[in-house]
C-alpha cells in the first residue's frame, strides 16, 4: 500500500479556507468512464477465456426469485421493436415504478408505464446520456449544449422553428451562457435532478466538472450555470467529475475521476456552498448514491467502495469487496438496501452488514459491462448496460 499526501482546499462562498488531508491511496485500477457510445460497437467476443469472473453463470441455471435474468427493452415483445443487442444503456431515471425512462447510444429512449415497455421516437441518432424528468415533461441530454425535449403539450414547432420527432421529441437550441464562460466541456458524464426542483446538477470530465442548468420559463430555454467557480473548481480538484446524486434539491454530493468527492449545500440557491472531502482513494470514482444527510455510497475502479457516516471531511474505506472489477452505478432503495453494478456483469448487493455477490443467469457465454442501476424497493431493481436489462426473477 502507498501513502501520499492528498491535499485539498475547502472553499465557500462566504470565504476561503483550506485543510489539509492525509489519504491512503492505493494502486486501484483506474479505467474511467466510457463517454463515447455515439456509435453501436460490434458484439462482444463471446468465447470464453476473458470471461472468467463476473457474476453470470452458465445458461442452463434457471431463473428464479433470487438471482438476476434478463427482462424488458431487448425482449421481442417491446412495442416498437426490441433494442439491438450492441445498445448501450446510459441511465435509468423513474418518478415512480410504473414511469420509468431509460435512455442510451443511437438516440435510444424508452418507456415502462408498469405494464410494458414502449420505445420512445427522438428523431436522432446521436447517444442520450441521461434525462431529466420534469413535471410535465422530459428533457432527454445529449450534451451541455444539445438537449432535447418532450412536451405533450408543446406547440407544433419548438425554439428555433425545431421540428418535433413522431413522439413529440424536439431540441430546445443553443443555451444560454453567462458571457464569462468561455468553455463547455462537450460530453456529459452524469446528471441528477431532484423532482420539483428548479436546478439539474451535471458532471463532465473536463474544464469545470461540475455544472447546474434549468430550463428558462419565459424563454423556454436552456441556461448552464458553473455550480462552482472555475478559479475554486482547480483548487479543490473538480475539472473531471463522472457522478452526481442527492438527498434533498439542496443537498448533493459529487465525486470525480482521481477520487475526488464535493458535497453541495444550498444547490438551488443563487450561489451554492462546497466542500471537499477526503476519499481515501487515488482510485476513479465512478458514481454515487446518497441515502440521507449522514450516509452515502460511492464505487469505482477496481471494486473500491467508499462509505460516508457523517464524519465532517473524510468518508470511510471499505475493506470487505467482493471483487476488483470496476463499478459503474450504485442505487438504493434504503441504507439497508444498497446495489452496485460494473464491469463482467458484475452485481453487488448491500444488505446493511456487508457486501456479497448476485449471480446473474440468461446471458450464455455474454459477460456485459453494467452502467446504470435503479431500485424502487427492496426485492425490486432494474439494472442495464452493454445489450443488456436484467432484474431480480426476470420480473417486472
Amino acid at each position: 500500500m502507498k501513502h501520499r499526501l492528498l491535499w485539498a482546499s475547502a472553499v465557500t462562498v462566504a470565504g476561503a479556507f483550506a485543510a489539509t488531508f492525509t489519504a491512503c491511496a492505493s494502486d486501484e485500477n483506474r479505467s474511467g468512464p466510457d463517454l463515447d457510445a455515439s456509435v453501436v460497437p460490434p458484439p462482444s467476443d463471446a468465447s470464453g477465456d476473458a470471461m472468467d469472473e463476473g457474476d453470470a453463470a452458465e445458461p442452463a441455471v434457471p431463473c428464479t426469485d433470487g438471482v438476476l435474468c434478463p427482462f424488458g427493452p431487448f425482449a421481442s415483445d417491446m412495442e416498437g421493436g426490441p433494442l439491438d443487442l450492441r445498445t448501450h444503456i446510459n441511465a435509468i431515471r423513474a418518478r415512480n415504478a410504473s414511469d420509468v425512462w431509460i435512455v442510451g447510444a443511437n438516440g435510444t429512449v424508452a418507456r415502462y408505464d408498469g405494464a410494458s415497455w414502449r420505445r420512445s421516437d427522438t428523431g436522432t441518432q446521436l447517444t442520450m446520456k441521461d434525462i431529466w424528468l420534469r413535471d410535465k415533461d422530459e428533457v432527454a441530454i445529449v450534451n451541455p449544449k444539445l438537449m432535447l425535449r418532450r412536451d405533450p403539450d408543446a406547440a407544433d414547432a419548438g425554439v428555433d422553428g425545431a421540428v418535433p420527432s413522431a413522439d413529440g421529441w424536439m431540441t430546445f437550441g443553443d443555451p444560454l451562457v453567462p458571457s464569462e464562460i468561455t468553455y463547455v466541456a462537450p460530453a456529459v458524464s452524469s446528471v441528477w435532478m431532484a423532482p420539483g426542483a428548479e436546478w439539474a446538477w451535471a458532471t463532465t470530465l473536463g474544464g469545470n466538472g461540475i455544472w447546474r442548468f434549468r430550463v428558462v420559463p419565459e424563454t423556454n430555454r436552456i441556461e448552464l450555470q458553473h455550480g462552482v467557480p472555475t478559479g475554486v473548481c482547480t483548487t479543490i480538484g473538480c475539472t473531471k467529475m463522472t457522478s452526481v446524486h442527492g438527498v434533498s434539491p439542496d443537498d448533493l454530493w459529487i465525486v470525480g475521476y482521481s477520487g475526488e468527492i464535493v458535497r453541495i449545500t444550498g444547490a438551488q440557491s443563487d450561489v451554492p456552498d462546497y466542500q471537499p472531502f477526503d476519499s481515501q482513494t487515488w482510485a476513479e470514482l465512478d458514481a454515487v448514491w446518497v441515502a440521507s444527510k449522514t450516509e452515502a455510497w460511492a464505487v469505482g475502479g477496481g471494486g473500491v467502495i467508499r462509505h460516508y457516516t457523517g464524519q465532517p471531511y473524510a468518508w470511510d474505506v471499505v475493506t470487505d469487496v467482493p471483487t476488483t472489477e470496476t463499478l459503474r452505478a450504485v442505487w438504493g432503495s434504503s441504507a439497508n438496501d444498497v446495489w452496485a453494478v460494473g464491469d463482467n456483469a458484475t452485481v453487488l448487493h448491500y444488505d446493511g452488514k456487508s457486501w456479497s455477490r448476485v449471480p446473474v443467469v440468461g446471458l450464455g457465454l455474454r459477460h456485459p459491462d453494467l452502467l446504470a442501476v435503479w431500485t424502487p424497493a427492496p426485492g425490486r431493481v432494474w439494472i442495464a448496460g452493454n445489450g443488456v436489462f436484467l432484474s431480480l426473477g426476470g420480473k417486472p
